[in-house]
């Protein structure tokens, strides 16, 4: 019992460790990448039908300098590989970081204020995706973007007209668990760096505003708006189950690695999502 207790602690303060370290190396890179890309010209447009959108909930006890430096370099990465898009800043107040950033930009940068997300609460902006999102943006689809997960290389277009939803698969790619996601079109993927179609949005939206209560409860048992979306959801709603078009982890680990699965061999994924990841992604080789 004591050799157990010992051992669970032994690798938890590994995992702490090793988390430690990767936000460290993500925090690294972004700060040579974004002092590089505040130098590069505006880059060519990218797809008209996608929107672009961040969430900026800056810690209250930091400084106030610097607090959008990683959002800020996860949106130009993403406009460096994807082209210049329709980009939605929604932040929890107005930022004088945000509007400094969009004004340069004209109509294709759009700061929102959304006073219901709270710094240190992640379940306001699990909330915003689900139950707001269709209220965000206006193209057919968007690309959901976080400090910690943003695209890597080009290759949007790619995955365009495919799924409902796209995000890092959380569960790992075995026979089991394809056969379960076949069977229930109940397919667990991390919405922190996604893809949606807004038709999808719509359909969630409707589905949190028809049964509101009970789903608040599913999504504080999901923990993520990912999760939600693409397993809970589908588990609840014969509509939803019925009609979202959901890739398989095979299929999503192409779009994006958040630590489920391998990150070495074949062709890198289109993004990532998570600072363990990156790390994984870097020290491999397939991060440039």
């Amino acid at each position: 019992m004591v050799e157990s207790a010992r051992m669970s602690r032994s690798k938890k303060h590994k995992k702490n460790a090793e988390r430690k370290n990767g936000a460290s190396v993500l925090r690294n890179w972004q700060a040579e990448r974004l002092a590089r890309d505040r130098e590069l010209p505006i880059p060519p447009r990218g797809p008209s039908e996608v929107s672009l959108l961040a969430y900026h909930l800056p810690d209250p006890s930091a400084p106030a300098e610097g607090a959008f430096d990683a959002l800020e370099c996860a949106v130009r990465e993403s406009w460096r590989q994807c082209g210049l898009l329709h980009t939605v800043l929604v932040a929890p107040s107005a930022d004088p970081a945000l509007e400094a950033f969009a004004a340069p930009f004209g109509p294709m940068v759009e700061v929102q204020v959304e006073p219901s997300l709270v710094p240190g609460r992640p379940e306001t902006v699990a909330t915003d995706l689900i139950a707001r999102l269709p209220e965000r943006f206006f193209t057919p689809f968007v690309l959901v973007v976080r400090e910690d997960g943003f695209p890597l290389r080009p290759g949007l277009g790619s995955f365009l007209d495919h799924w409902d939803f796209v995000g890092a698969p959380a569960v790992r790619d075995h026979w089991w668990t394809n056969l379960r996601a076949e069977w229930t079109n109940r397919h667990r993927m991390d919405g922190g760096f996604s893809l949606r179609t807004r038709a999808f949005c719509e359909r969630v939206a409707a589905e949190w505003a028809s049964r509101r209560p009970g789903a608040t409860a599913a999504l504080r048992g999901a923990m993520s708006d990912g999760a939600f979306q693409t397993d809970t959801l589908p588990g609840r709603s014969f509509a939803v189950r019925r009609s979202a078009r959901l890739p398989s982890a095979r299929e999503a680990i192409r779009f994006s690695y958040a630590g489920v699965g391998s990150a070495t061999g074949g062709v890198p994924p289109f993004g990532f999502r998570g600072a363990e990841a990156f790390r994984a992604l870097l020290e491999s080789g397939r991060i440039p």
